[in-house]
């Protein structure tokens, strides 16, 4: 008898850690690959040693200036999360998706002067890393200038990748271009010490739009003799990312603007090579590192240690029950033989 309660509560408890195993495999860890809410994302700070860019500024005696430099250049990007706002969204939207209020800021390395500040306000899902409709969408790149809802569209992938991410074709947002770009994919990579897949964004040479005001003054201070031109960009971006978390943890953006005034030859007017910096490195490494490898233990090894466990307890309860019963069954009586017959 004892037996046998034996093998029934084992064959239970393994049937129990397959259902588990399944569950974790199939059910809770799929529901779980989604950013939190409350995720506060490090700063990414990218810089480039030697670059040309246009610098504005008003000199000691008040006067304007506007001037090709050549220094180092170093972009921040801080993120702050709208906690509130995701928590009102409604529809669709509601419990599926991040605000975050972005924040960039371009100084010289050398003197620290500031070269250009942006902000933008956005909506992403949680799962797909993508930019959502949300009519709050806003950017602006002048300081002190108030971002104003609805001004921009934004899509496709900006500052995460989705979890799982696809050897594919993914679309990346181009802030110069206000468009979401193909970005390919190109190959597997180990980066700073990750297994990671590889993409590439080309963006060919093109003429862009500027406004007039901006224009003119380039072209006043630059080109002085010109009464009109023309801006050109062009850009080639390179990201590594952890697949199984989406985080983007190597990056690389080579971009190239010039002025073509009517008068004049073509002016460089940005070139920058601008790469992550170790500081940014060492943070986007540890916290893809630590994600990668929970995803994997609660998607992967959990559920095989119990769907091993599982079976082991189930058949080993199975064979106590089994054998349990064959103790308890009496035994036949022996048949005599008849009597030879004379």
């Amino acid at each position: 008898m004892k037996r046998r309660i034996t093998g029934a509560t084992l064959f239970g408890l393994g049937v129990l850690c397959l259902l588990l195993a399944g569950a974790l495999a199939w059910i809770i860890v799929p529901s779980q690959r989604k950013v939190p809410l409350d995720l506060i994302p490090p700063d990414v700070v990218v810089q480039a040693d030697s670059a040309t860019f246009v610098q504005a500024k008003v000199l000691p005696d008040g006067s304007p200036q506007i001037a090709v430099q050549t220094a180092g250049l170093r972009s921040a990007t801080g993120i702050k999360p709208d906690f509130q706002a995701a928590a009102d969204l409604g529809g669709d939207l509601a419990d599926n998706t991040l605000i975050w209020n972005v924040y960039h800021a371009t100084d010289r390395t050398d003197t620290a002067e500031p070269i250009n500040r942006s902000e933008s306000r956005i909506a992403l899902d949680r799962v797909s890393g993508a930019a959502v409709d949300w009519d709050g969408q806003c950017h602006s790149e002048s300081a002190g200038e108030p971002c104003a809802a609805g001004n921009v569209d934004f899509a496709g992938q900006l500052y995460l990748f989705p979890f799982g991410t696809e050897k594919t074709t993914y679309q990346y947002w181009d802030s110069t271009l206000h468009s979401a770009l193909p970005m390919e994919y190109q190959a597997e990579e180990n980066f700073n010490g990750l297994p990671t897949y590889r993409f590439q964004q080309q963006i060919p040479q093109q003429t862009i739009e500027m406004d007039a005001t901006s224009l003119s003054g380039l072209l006043g201070f630059l080109a002085p003799d010109a009464t009109t031109g023309t801006v050109s960009y062009q850009a080639t971006r390179t990201l590594w990312v952890e697949p199984e978390t989406g985080a983007i943890v190597g990056y690389r953006e080579q971009q190239h603007r010039e002025l073509a005034p009517d008068v004049g030859a073509p002016i460089v007017i940005f070139d920058a090579d601008l790469q992550y910096d170790e500081a940014t490195l060492s943070a986007v490494h540890d916290e893809a590192a630590d994600g990668r490898t929970l995803l994997i233990l609660l998607g992967f090894w959990a559920p095989l240690g119990l769907l091993v466990l599982g079976l082991v307890l189930a058949i080993a309860g199975f064979v106590l029950v089994r054998g349990s019963k064959k103790e308890h069954t009496p035994a036949h009586a022996a048949e005599s033989e008849p009597a030879p017959v004379g």
